[in-house]
């Protein structure tokens, strides 16, 4: 190859996660995951923070469940049909992500917000009760 021309190899983002969350890949999700969009996760003294890029969906499409120590983030939502001559350069109308929480996640005071297109998860640090069942958080 001549310097400057392209390639048709295909670039892999390489793996860019906070160092307390890990996001649940293998090599049977890597095209799920590709598609599903992109998030930011932080971490303060106080609180863990995933914001998540999705635009064009209500508050009513998110499923937020909480099951052994990992956080199960979906959404689902009918999307309005597309003419011939329409181009859609993001489609998040399906998809599902999958974070483990640390230890010291305190998933019963978590919140959750959708707002100007992003889904904003507030999990505070502080004391884990182990053996819980499953828990829903709602989306305000």
């Amino acid at each position: 190859m001549y310097p400057g021309t392209a390639t048709q190899k295909q670039i892999i983002p390489k793996d860019s996660r906070a160092l307390y969350f890990k996001a649940d890949q293998d090599d049977k999700n890597i095209q799920t995951i590709l598609l599903a969009p992109a998030a930011n996760i932080s971490a303060t003294t106080d609180e863990y923070l995933i914001v998540i890029g999705v635009p064009g969906l209500y508050r009513e499409d998110f499923s937020i469940e909480v099951k052994e120590g990992v956080i199960r983030i979906s959404a689902q939502h009918t999307a309005t049909a597309c003419g011939s001559n329409d181009r859609r350069e993001y489609d998040y109308t399906e998809w599902t992500r999958n974070f483990a929480l640390p230890p010291d996640a305190d998933t019963m005071l978590a919140n959750a917000k959708y707002k100007n297109g992003e889904l904003i998860l507030h999990i505070p640090r502080g004391n884990t009760i182990e053996g819980r069942d499953t828990i829903t958080i709602y989306v305000y």
